[in-house]
């Protein structure tokens, strides 16, 4: 029960956190984060936390550390899957948004193109679309779905998909992005792999900064 005791606290510390500051309304927040360096360095920082105590954590247990991570060889049809799982989450995210505003609270949407800061752009894009994907699906899938595995699929999948939403902070966020999690925590049972949900994960991600492009 030890590492389930870990990493149901640094859930709880992620969601406490991500709660805490999506409410201080006292805080001064850049209008355009996304070509802010600060995002970039703190979410690479934050990141490199996550995945340092993943690992700390898994090697409690006695299997080899890739084996209970899920850094595994995989059938490219759960890559197909899984991508089918960011897309009909995005699907799912188009049609809370009018009535939930998710994306609006998430507030990364820029008002316009920056070209003096373009380099934070593109060093925020590449944390969204690559380091937080890996971390995320690490600790979540990779590690959330084995402590969890001996109370069975239905708690290993959908405890993981419900945290994992709860962890952004974002109530308005919550049906896609559970959604998002039940999916590729399905996926992660199933194929006993974390890269297809990586892959999806990414492309789910990269799909948001392509739409935040698309709108400048």
């Amino acid at each position: 029960m030890g590492p389930l005791a870990a990493w149901l606290v640094l859930v709880a510390l992620q969601i406490a956190l991500a709660f805490s500051a999506t409410s201080d309304d006292d805080a001064v927040r850049d209008p355009d984060p996304l070509f802010s360096w600060e995002l970039a360095v703190g979410g690479t920082i934050v990141y490199a936390i996550v995945v340092v105590l993943t690992f700390a954590i898994v090697k409690s247990y006695p299997m080899n550390v890739r084996e209970a991570l899920g850094l595994k060889r995989f059938n490219s049809r759960w890559v197909w899957i899984a991508l089918g799982v960011a897309f009909s989450s995005l699907i799912v995210a188009a049609i809370s948004e009018p009535f939930l505003h998710g994306g609006k609270e998430q507030g990364l949407a820029p008002g316009g193109w920056q070209p003096d800061r373009a380099g934070a752009f593109v060093a925020n894009a590449l944390v969204v679309i690559l380091v937080g994907p890996f971390a995320e699906e690490l600790f979540f899938r990779g590690l959330g779905v084995r402590v969890l595995r001996f109370l069975g699929p239905a708690v290993a999948i959908g405890g993981t998909a419900i945290l994992f939403g709860l962890a952004h902070g974002i109530l308005g966020a919550l049906p896609p992005l559970v959604f998002f999690g039940a999916g590729l925590a399905w996926v992660r049972y199933r194929s006993d792999s974390v890269w297809p949900g990586f892959i999806s994960h990414a492309a789910f991600n990269g799909a948001g900064i392509a739409i935040a492009i698309a709108t400048f």
